[in-house]
C-alpha cells in the first residue's frame, strides 16, 4: 500500500472495534486499464464476487475497482493506492 492508503485503512480499523475476519467466498478480477503518467505506472482492477463479513451467515456481493501504482523506474512493485465501490445492480 502507499502510506497514504495504509494511514486510511488503519483509520477504518480503529473506527471499527472488534472485527471478524473476513471470508472471500467467490473472487474475479478484471484489468480494467493501464496508463503511465510521468514516472508512475497505473493500473485499475475491478474485484467482484461475494464475501462474508463480521460472522454474517450469508456472503453479500463484492464490487471494487482497486488503483495500483507502481514507479517506472522499478524501484518497486505495484502498490495499492485507493479503491472505490463499484455500482452493484
Amino acid at each position: 500500500m502507499t502510506p497514504e492508503m495504509a494511514a486510511e485503512i488503519m483509520q477504518d480499523l480503529d473506527q471499527r472495534g472488534t472485527h471478524h475476519a473476513t471470508e472471500i467466498v467467490s473472487l474475479d478480477a478484471e484489468l480494467l486499464e493501464v496508463t503511465t503518467e510521468a514516472d508512475r505506472h497505473w493500473a485499475s482492477v475491478r474485484f467482484t464476487g461475494l464475501v462474508r463479513e463480521d460472522g454474517a451467515p450469508q456472503p453479500t456481493p463484492l464490487d471494487e475497482i482497486w488503483n495500483l501504482s507502481k514507479p517506472v523506474d522499478g524501484s518497486s512493485g505495484w502498490l495499492l493506492a485507493g479503491i472505490r465501490q463499484a455500482a452493484l445492480p
